[in-house]
């Protein structure tokens, strides 16, 4: 049989351009495919391209049979793939092609079949033709397949044969549509638009998966990472990022075929922002990882590094990228956005008044040490930098060093931390120490040597601000005791210390108020006074006068509800809760008698400091926040 007429009909079929276009076409299709003549396995591999033709006439005369009823043994030997033996086979069966790109398929296609068995078997259904189920597959001389599909619908099935990537690609696109943005998990941050192209996400998404390199390493190659769709979806996602004022964002891999999500955190909760089709998880790693300076190679070990927002086009904002490697080779990223802020007034932490007084008290003070404790994320770079705010006066010169400079303050002399060159805080303290300063910011008290040098700075006439990654006030005294200190000079040095924890606050349109009942008021009082040994009356003194009332009948406790102004999620913005401990002079001999944190604690309580626990509920008696946000303070 002549190569010439199977390459000039029933191979230009399988093309592209040959490929039906829509269910009207596949009639047409099929009587022209019935009129070629019949071909065997041979020629079907030679014109495919999957073997060249004086392969075939060699496997021919070494072996008829591995062209006939063995001819599988060709993907087991490697000479093909199993793809291109299917095709193959389809070719010589006449199974009808169809451009999967182009095809013009029936609205509730995926109501027949839905969209989790159509990924499991790797086929795209088309709808109804002829009384006849149109089901596109790679593989569509399989009966097992054929099988199972009757099974799933109920109708007689129709297989055709389009390419893997193009079934891959139009599964990917169904899922973006049904799980991602048309479900609203994008929404309403999906919905912005590229401001350079007017694209949606959906658009850009898209336009970055037809870029994406198909030959199926691109995980590994990161092909894709600078193609045009790629680069304007990654700065469009931080752009709506910083518009939705998100704090971090998310970028999470999953194995195999199952979806990237991208999740942004506003006001401390995290919230999905955009599924992206797993061809895209390789490029967009790839391209953070070009951003940020970082090896792209390198798949096993964690790397960290800074973005540059505006360096990329976008508006100045620097970004902090962690990417750390996860099962299967895969690797997430965490975006941190370090906008250049401003600082914020004392008056607009969420302080009570007695603590705002406290607060200022110790930045009016020129000498000593004051301490922010917390978890990362907790505020307490913001706190340092509002007492900062309050002296940074013409008549004092103030030096911070910090890592990474998060807030910037003109006539602050800020000084950004660098490992690599041995510029760390100890470093800087030594360096800040022979400058002249009236007040010192360190980051971070990490070790020993910065602890020391920060004590002796504050016990020599300077006012000295660092933080701590300290569970309470009491545990950072025996934290920093721990470490060495001299408990003599670290009693004289030591201010305060606050420890902190940012909470949702409710919103002020929405939420609800009600009065509680005698026996929620007696719950209130016994989680108000757990941990402490303040008596009920003490407790009950304590509630009232946070509330304003003079007895139990005028206090009134919020909850969320949800309206158009939160996004239905009743709450809006965050407050401080804070514990603040005052160095008192029955405080620093308990310091310097090295005492335990329940003692100290138990003290400080008795002398009027209200702990985490305490401050988060006097809010909800005061009807800023909920009880629900109170507990994630303290518990």
């Amino acid at each position: 049989m002549s190569r010439v007429p199977f390459e000039a009909s029933r191979q230009a079929q399988h093309t592209r351009e040959g490929a039906a276009r829509s269910l009207e076409a596949l009639d047409d299709a099929a009587r022209a495919l019935r009129a070629q003549p019949i071909l065997d396995l041979g020629h079907a591999l030679a014109a495919s391209g999957c073997l060249a033709p004086e392969r075939v006439d060699l496997l021919r005369a070494e072996d008829p049979s591995l062209l006939r009823s063995r001819s599988h043994e060709l993907v087991d030997r490697g000479l093909i793939s199993d793809e291109q033996w299917h095709h193959a086979m389809a070719l010589v069966a006449g199974v009808v092609a169809v451009d999967l790109a182009g095809f013009d398929a029936s609205t509730t296609a995926f109501a027949e079949l839905p969209l989790p068995r159509a990924c499991e078997l790797e086929v795209v259904p088309l709808g109804m033709a002829n009384e006849q189920f149109v089901v596109a597959a790679w593989n569509p001389t399989s009966e097992d397949l054929r099988r199972r599909l009757v099974s799933l619908t109920g109708h007689t099935v129709w297989l055709v044969w389009a390419q893997r990537a193009a079934i891959v690609q139009r599964l990917e696109r169904q899922t973006l549509q049904e799980r991602g943005l048309s479900a609203g998990v994008a929404a309403p941050m999906g919905m912005a638009r590229d401001a350079h192209t007017g694209m949606s996400v959906e658009e850009l998404v898209m336009q970055a998966m037809s870029e994406v390199d198909t030959s199926g390493d691109a995980e590994q190659s990161g092909s894709g990472a600078e193609s045009a769709g790629m680069v304007r979806l990654v700065n469009e996602m931080i752009a709506e990022a910083r518009r939705v004022q998100a704090s971090d964002i998310h970028i999470e891999t999953n194995p195999g075929d199952a979806l990237t999500l991208i999740r942004f955190r506003r006001d401390g909760d995290l919230e999905p922002y955009l599924w992206l089709p797993s061809r895209l998880r390789g490029p967009l790693v790839s391209r953070i990882k070009i951003m940020a300076r970082l090896d792209i190679a390198e798949r096993r070990r964690p790397q960290d590094g800074k973005i540059d927002f505006s360096l990329f086009g976008g508006v100045p904002l620097e970004l902090r990228v962690a990417v750390l490697p996860t099962h299967d080779g895969l690797e997430d990223v965490v975006l941190r956005l370090l906008e250049s802020a401003k600082p914020l007034p004392l008056a607009r932490l969420g302080l009570q008044p007695r603590d705002l007084d406290l607060i200022s008290g110790f930045s009016a003070r020129t000498f000593g040490l004051v301490l922010a404790a917390g978890p990362t994320g907790s505020g307490k770079t913001t706190t340092l930098h509002s007492m900062l705010a309050q002296i940074n006066t013409a008549e004092r010169k103030i030096w911070t060093a910090e890592d990474p400079i998060e807030i910037t303050q003109a006539g602050l002399r800020q000084v950004q931390m660098n490992e690599k060159i041995g510029l760390n805080f100890a470093t800087a303290m030594r360096s800040f120490l022979r400058a002249d300063p009236d007040v010192i910011m360190i980051g971070e008290v990490r070790d020993a040597e910065t602890a020391k040098i920060a004590i002796e700075a504050s016990l020599t006439g300077h006012l000295v601000l660092s933080t701590l990654h300290t569970n309470n006030a009491c545990e950072s005294v025996v934290r920093l005791l721990d470490l060495g200190m001299d408990p003599m000079n670290f009693g004289d040095s030591l201010l305060g210390i606050v420890a902190q924890r940012l909470v949702r606050s409710l919103c002020p349109v929405c939420a609800e108020h009600r009065r509680l009942s005698a026996s929620e008021w007696d719950a209130l009082l016994d989680e108000y006074r757990e941990g402490s040994q303040l008596t009920r009356e003490q407790a009950l003194q304590r509630l009232l006068a946070a509330a304003g009332v003079d007895s139990p009948d005028g206090v009134q406790v919020g909850h969320a509800v949800g309206c158009e102004h939160c996004k239905s999620k009743g709450y809006k913005g965050r407050t401080g809760v804070y514990e603040i401990l005052q160095n008192h002079r029955e405080i620093r001999s308990l310091i310097q008698d090295r005492a335990r944190p329940n003692v100290i604690f138990d003290a400080a309580v008795g002398l009027g400091m209200r702990s985490l626990r305490h401050d988060a509920l006097e809010k909800v008696v005061q009807g800023r926040i909920d009880f629900k946000q109170a507990r994630t303070a303290f518990l």
